[in-house]
């Protein structure tokens, strides 16, 4: 059966097992707008970049994000607000400190993709394992 949306039943379509299927497949707009807002924020190199350092590096804090991807503090945590309003890292506290993590799996999957092409192996310090890429 179509769900082809009663106000437009009378629009004549090619495909109409097909446009059904694209229908159905866009029918959450929430979900839609949020992954393209997730795509919308990787296209930023700065923002990609702060992604990047913390899902490789870990948890990480403003000063020590900033350093890392040669920005500074005030730039970073504007980029990390904007990450934060679309879901796409968290804060938590430690002490006196902010650290910063990446969160969401639809984001934790692009940064895989994009790290195979971009990140290649390297030794990581902090973890001792090399970053597959």
């Amino acid at each position: 059966m179509h769900k082809v949306p009663e106000k437009r039943r009378e629009v004549r379509v090619i495909d109409p097992d097909q446009v059904c299927d694209a229908t159905a497949v866009l029918a959450d707009i929430e979900q839609v707008q949020q992954a393209a807002a997730v795509l919308d924020a990787l296209g930023d190199v700065n923002r990609l970049s702060i992604l990047l350092a913390l899902h490789h590096a870990g948890d990480l804090c403003v000063s020590d994000l900033a350093f890392a991807v040669g920005m500074s503090d005030s730039a970073v945590s504007h980029a990390l607000r904007l990450l934060r309003a679309h879901g796409m890292v968290l804060a938590h506290r430690e002490g006196r400190l902010v650290r910063y993590r990446v969160t969401g799996a639809l984001t934790e999957r692009l940064l895989d993709v994009v790290s195979d092409g971009v990140v290649g192996e390297v030794a990581l310090h902090a973890h001792g394992d090399p970053a597959v890429g």
